[in-house]
């Protein structure tokens, strides 16, 4: 979202950015009007709490007052800020709700996370699977996703929507909607990615011709030398480089970040390079070793192209980003969406995962050195790299959205 509304100001925009009040020196950085979650963020509480989004655990009913206030707070901006477009980027159920009462004249999507369709071929959310292979697998992947439309959807998901929809006025979703109609906005979906990464599946009924992709969604903020670590020139020099990150919310380092250093820490040729604000932690339980550097943070643009291999827990954005500059992944996580990111990445042919949150050193150690030792890995990473940088980022994320509401603007002209 950085990315997007720092393009769109840019370009001559005004931005107002609903966020958690939390991320008000993100927004004000992009130079975006920053106004905090009221309604919102006292659903949200609790998972912050939990350190997790409970956007994917299908534990439907507690998405029960999630419409409604997003609406109480979309209208509170929307009083005083006649906006030409809503972007928001999951769970857009109270967008389409204001559309549908005509208060907002367009709403886009933006896709921060793996991008689900609901065909016979497309893998179900947070299963880890990656395209069926054989025709019995075929059958019993549409088969679950026939269930998912007609049966799951319509009696956990729908009815919890429609007890908003109908304080709000508003009729009920129609029964049997496809998944997209749940997740996407059929006017425009912008995805953070490429066919390719996304197993080149087609959304359903119109979503399909309102999907782009745009590749990675990263906003580059300005690196001087002061703030570089003292050991940043020993990274620059040095041939094998290996990354290991944990993500923002599952953060434990005992259960990736310590098995890597210890699986690869006694191995000369490689220079690990620690980026967690636990990194003082891990380094107290590791005995001294040389080729080790930690870093509460690090410019990825300035890390990633260093890397001979990154190992992750598996973040969406993260692993974006790393394949955008050609840099082979190894990935341990399985929460929320994460298993879903790693086999993407397996399937083509970027990385491995482990399938675990918490491998064994001789896990790491093993597919770290298969990835290092065989360079197809590498050359997929970066095939997929340049398809991605050749989506647009941000700018083409911007063109889309004024092309959006100036359709709109059009349309009612023409009425």
């Amino acid at each position: 979202m950085q990315a997007v509304s720092q393009a769109l100001v840019d370009r001559g925009h005004e931005v107002v950015w609903l966020t958690s009040a939390d991320n008000e020196a993100r927004v004000k950085a992009t130079g975006a009007t920053f106004v905090k979650t009221r309604a919102i963020a006292a659903i949200d509480a609790p998972f912050i709490k939990n350190n997790s989004t409970g956007l994917l655990d299908r534990q439907f009913h507690r998405l029960r007052s999630r419409v409604v206030a997003q609406v109480a707070d979309y209208r509170a901006i929307l009083a005083e800020f006649p906006a030409d477009a809503l972007l928001v980027d999951v769970f857009p159920h109270g967008a389409r709700a204001l559309h549908e009462l005509g208060e907002i004249p367009v709403y886009a999507t933006l896709g921060v996370i793996p991008f689900y369709t609901s065909g016979a071929a497309a893998p179900f959310p947070v299963s880890g699977d990656s395209p069926p292979a054989s025709w019995l697998g075929l059958v019993w992947n549409s088969l679950q996703q026939l269930i998912n439309q007609w049966i799951l959807l319509p009696l956990f998901l729908r009815p919890v929507i429609n007890q908003q929809r109908k304080v709000l006025g508003l009729k009920k979703i129609p029964f049997g909607e496809p998944a997209e109609y749940f997740t996407y906005s059929p006017l425009l979906h912008i995805q953070a990615s490429c066919a390719t990464l996304e197993f080149s599946q087609e959304p359903k009924f119109e979503h399909s011709k309102r999907v782009a992709y745009v590749g990675p969604l990263v906003r580059i903020s300005p690196t001087t030398s002061s703030q570089l670590p003292a050991w940043w020139k020993t990274v620059v020099s040095h041939s094998r480089v290996v990354g290991i990150t944990q993500g923002t919310l599952a953060m434990d380092p005992t259960s990736l970040i310590i098995p890597s250093v210890r699986a690869l820490k006694d191995d000369p040729s490689l220079l690990l390079i620690v980026v967690s604000p636990h990194g003082k932690d891990v380094e107290a339980q590791i005995r001294e070793a040389v080729n080790v550097c930690y870093a509460d943070w690090l410019p990825y643009h300035l890390l990633l192209p260093r890397l001979s291999l990154l190992i992750t827990n598996g973040g969406y954005g993260s692993i974006t980003q790393a394949l955008s500059h050609g840099v082979p992944l190894l990935c341990a996580g399985q929460t929320e969406d994460k298993k879903d990111t790693a086999a993407r990445v397996t399937w083509c042919g970027a990385g491995i995962d482990l399938k675990t949150d918490n491998p064994t050193l001789d896990q790491v150690k093993a597919a770290a050195n298969k990835i290092l030792s065989d360079e197809s890995y590498s050359a997929r990473a970066k095939t997929l790299g340049r398809e991605l940088n050749e989506q647009g980022g941000s700018q083409k994320a911007s063109i889309l959205l004024e092309e959006l509401a100036t359709r709109h603007q059009k349309v009612i002209r023409s009425d």
